[in-house]
């Protein structure tokens, strides 16, 4: 593994005045110190070329120190670096520590390989592996959640070639790898993870069968209930080479199996995407993931089913349109990976035109649609539903809107609606463009944070808490991913937010996918996303690499297409 050496530089004068000429205080300085290449170095067991590192510094002189099987000689600012041949069965590894004035120390790793036939006996036969089952790597980084702190891992022994009998590898914990794991990889921090929350499936005993290249996957089960937070935890897990059938061989890398385990801190802020579903297709939101393996999105709003009005049969009633209907009739291909990821989704919610509204039903009115609503979350296995009051125009003397309520009355019948029918929580979310923006008309006995989980302001507003809610309830910034409104991020912006207490980011018509009726914005809003996992959670986005498509009225594609640009 190749490892950086980060080096700060300072540079500076700091003369401080006194009051007395006889306490003048001299000048400090801080010198500079840089190797390269500063990567680690890797040598066979024998027969390497030396490599050549050249050492700058505006200081004296230079001095290193090394282990005594790393062959070292200082030639003005070069250093010429070797290995003396490794003859045992073991690889080992080191640093060449340097050092000049008052420079901060620079470190080299070097490492070297066993000789050859491997770490483990059985010579020159079958080469062998211990690997993640699922991800076919052997130096992982995990994350535990307080909300499901028991993580089970998978591991497997994968040979070169079919194994000529039945043999049984066991593998063990080291204890003794982290200050190793520390020097390879760049000197991170790391303790080792509790060795009592550890369990090791039949007592770590891998079982490969004769004619077989993989072993059966073995449970390695970490109890992650007592981790600290901003702790690295190493699981080091190795082959017991007393254990190690004659005929197959590990290598030095082959042999061990590195789980770093940290604690996967709660979202302060999360964000909320309102899909534009005539256009795009929802799964492309799980290309966002952070580094951690967790969604960008907290929750997706597929915008727009609408609110109708049939003034013949005098009913209000739940309408989606040709694309709206299209995901929900496929929800297990559309809607449920989103929700199994782990983000929620919701059903927008959108006059259409008509004299039915979000804010103006009555009782009666509200009762009809909300249990409407409930039904369709029920059916589709949806979160809950996103209230947006636009494009509601006409008027109706009927018994369904008058006398009118609010819409805080809607969300009420909606809450009861939805423990009514849905076995799981669902929430309800506002946005306040064009809905009442104080909130009034809430039923007795009730505020507004009992009925709205949270509620997300217009391009470029902040919303602000109502009766019974916080900022943690609220949108910090609305962003138009389309046409650009309000369509900045920074780091240094998004970890404002967060430290301004909101809770909620709101992202709007973001189509990462090429072609459709709205514009292919990834490349210009996956960078403000960056900077909002930076800032937010002090993370990286994982690089997205595919898109899907919607490919016409009621059509989309499953297929993942790879990114070109």
């Amino acid at each position: 593994m190749k490892i950086k050496n980060f080096l700060k530089f300072f540079a500076g004068i700091f003369a401080v005045p006194m009051l007395f000429a006889s306490c003048e205080e001299e000048q400090m300085s801080t010198n500079t110190l840089s190797v390269e290449p500063s990567d680690a170095i890797t040598f066979l067991a024998s027969g390497n070329d030396p490599v050549l590192l050249t050492v700058t510094t505006d200081a004296d002189s230079w001095d290193y120190t090394a282990p005594e099987w790393i062959e070292a000689t200082k030639d003005g600012n070069t250093l010429t670096v070797n290995a003396s041949d490794n003859t045992t069965n073991g690889s080992r590894s080191g640093r060449i520590e340097f050092t000049a004035g008052n420079a901060d120390r620079v470190n080299v790793v070097v490492m070297q390989d066993a000789r050859s036939g491997g770490d483990t006996p059985g010579g020159d036969g079958i080469s062998a592996s211990v690997l993640d089952a699922e991800s076919s790597d052997n130096d992982l980084e995990i994350y535990i959640s307080d909300a499901d702190p028991d993580y089970t891992a998978n591991v497997k022994i994968v040979l070169e070639s079919p194994a000529a009998s039945d043999m049984d590898v066991k593998l063990v914990l080291d204890t003794e790898y982290a200050a190793e794991y520390s020097y390879t990889h760049g000197d991170i921090d790391c303790e080792n993870f509790p060795e009592s929350a550890i369990t090791l499936g039949n007592n770590g005993v891998v079982s490969i069968s004769a004619g077989e290249t993989e072993s059966e996957p073995l449970a390695v089960t970490l109890d992650g209930s007592s981790l600290a937070k901003n702790v690295n935890y190493l699981v080091s897990i190795v082959v017991d080479e007393s254990s190690c059938p004659a005929g197959i061989s590990f290598s030095t890398e082959g042999k061990r199996l590195n789980y770093l385990a940290k604690k996967q801190l709660p979202k302060e802020i999360k964000n909320v995407v309102y899909l534009e579903v005539n256009n795009t297709n929802p799964l492309n939101l799980l290309e966002y993931m952070l580094e951690d393996g967790t969604p960008f999105f907290d929750v997706a709003i597929l915008f727009a089913a609408n609110i109708n009005y049939d003034e013949g049969k005098d009913i209000v009633y739940l309408h989606n349109n040709p694309n709206v209907q299209a995901l929900l009739d496929e929800t297990d291909v559309y809607i449920q990976p989103l929700r199994e990821a782990g983000i929620e989704v919701q059903l927008g919610l959108l006059p259409n035109h008509t004299p039915a509204g979000l804010l103006n039903l009555s009782v009666e009115g509200a009762q009809m649609f909300a249990a409407d609503v409930a039904n369709a979350c029920a059916q589709y296995g949806l979160d809950g539903c996103s209230m947006d009051e636009e494009y509601r125009s006409g008027s109706s003397d009927s018994y369904l809107f008058n006398p009118p309520t609010s819409g805080m009355y809607l969300c009420y019948e909606l809450k009861k609606a939805f423990e009514e029918q849905c076995d799981w929580p669902c929430q309800i979310s506002v946005f306040d463009f064009g809905w009442s923006w104080s909130m009034t008309g809430v039923p007795s006995g009730y505020t507004a944070g009992d009925l709205v989980d949270f509620h997300v302001a217009n391009y470029g507003g902040k919303s602000s808490p109502m009766d019974g809610m916080t900022l943690k309830d609220c949108s910090g910034k609305s962003i138009e991913c389309n046409r650009g409104y309000q369509c900045t991020m920074s780091e240094s912006e998004a970890r404002q937010m967060k430290e301004n207490g909101y809770g909620w980011c709101m992202w709007f018509a973001f189509h990462p996918q090429v072609g459709g009726g709205i514009n292919n914005n990834a490349s210009r809003i996956d960078p403000l996303i960056k900077a909002a996992a930076r800032g937010f959670y002090d993370m990286e986005l994982q690089e997205p690499t595919g898109y899907y498509t919607k490919i016409g009225e009621g059509q989309y594609d499953p297929e993942r297409h790879q990114r070109t640009w």
